[in-house]
């Protein structure tokens, strides 16, 4: 087998420096969409603590109400 001519060479490091860009965006999608995930993430977060807050003070509202909580 004979040495790879320059062009050769050129035409593999080309298509390597194409797939390392893709690879490049491919991650920068991810990493964008990792980010996406965890704000939503926390932002359903503090909505549930909050809908459980309100919960938890309506139910003490009408247990004072009725007179307290049945055991």
């Amino acid at each position: 087998m004979t040495e790879p001519t320059l062009r050769q060479w050129k035409r593999r490091a080309l298509a390597a420096e194409e797939e390392l860009a893709t690879i490049q965006k491919l991650r920068a999608f991810d990493t964008t969409r990792e980010m996406d995930m965890a704000r939503e993430n926390a932002t359903l977060r503090v909505a549930l603590r909050e809908v459980q807050d309100a919960s938890n003070w309506a139910y003490g509202a009408i247990a004072d109400k009725l007179g307290g909580v049945p055991t």
